[in-house]
């Protein structure tokens, strides 16, 4: 029986969220190199309309990649734990029953579950027949419900014919596993079933974590990366309104004319 999959790479890895408490303290982040921290480019980015709604989601976005990194840590536990549990019952089994009784009974097990499949199919094509003869009955003459008769018919014959191989299948796996060993192994292939549907669920979570994580990390980025471009804008502004303003040289004392 195989193993299931590797976890997948932690997810916590890399850029990490930091919730902002002001706009001041994203100025002071923002500004450029060299900013004085008493300058007025704090107070204008303070002003600014769209820095509260942009703190604001960035506060959202680390809260909720914190919240999310949390469920992907504690998913990820759970992975290891049945993951190691099912590794230790696969090994178990192997040591006791030897590695070609445990692969003859999980193939009849296989089989056992195609068999069941299949007459569910039946089962189901059978009522999708009985619905389309009534349905005829009602509109006779129409070509539509005469191809969903022909095409439920088809379905019933594949299904007839994947349940008799099935049915082949499980006598030939329960003739060469023998009753005994089937009774011992079946229950332990049974739980290494329950353990893999779990090993599934719990990657499936931690893949979609992973996609979350990685959206509200990007909607952070986003919105620091406009703060900064706003910082930026703003220091450049001041930077050139002082190279613009004229320089006055000092006049010397007695250079002023009388009038």
């Amino acid at each position: 029986m195989c193993g299931p999959a590797l976890v997948p790479a932690d997810p916590k890895a890399g850029f990490r969220c930091t919730p902002v408490a002001s706009a001041f303290a994203v100025a002071e982040s923002c500004a450029p190199e060299g900013q004085d921290e008493d300058s007025e480019c704090p107070k204008v980015l303070r002003s600014s309309s769209a820095v509260p709604e942009l703190l604001e989601e960035m506060n959202q976005s680390a809260e909720l990649t914190n919240k999310l990194e949390l469920h992907a840590s504690q998913a990820e536990i759970r992975y290891r734990q049945c993951l190691a549990r099912w590794s230790r019952l696969h090994r178990n089994l192997l040591e006791e029953h030897g590695a070609q009784s445990v692969d003859r009974a999980r193939r009849y097990f296989e089989a056992e579950e195609a068999l069941k499949a299949a007459a569910e199919r039946i089962q189901n094509t059978s009522h999708q027949i009985s619905a389309a003869g009534q349905d005829a009955k009602a509109a006779a003459g129409m070509e539509a419900n005469d191809e969903m008769a022909a095409q439920g018919k088809l379905e019933h014959e594949v299904a007839l014919v994947c349940f008799s191989k099935a049915l082949r299948s499980v006598e030939y796996w329960r003739a060469k596993a023998g009753e005994k060993r089937l009774d011992s192994i079946l229950p332990s292939l049974r739980l290494l079933r329950e353990h893999a549907k779990k090993l599934d669920t719990e990657q499936e979570r931690i893949a979609a974590l992973s996609q979350r994580i990685q959206a509200s990390k990007a909607r952070y980025r986003s919105s620091m990366k406009e703060l900064e471009r706003i910082s930026n804008t703003i220091h450049e502004r001041r930077s050139s309104g002082s190279e613009s303003e004229p320089e006055h040289e000092p006049v010397p004392a007695g250079s002023r004319q009388e009038v």
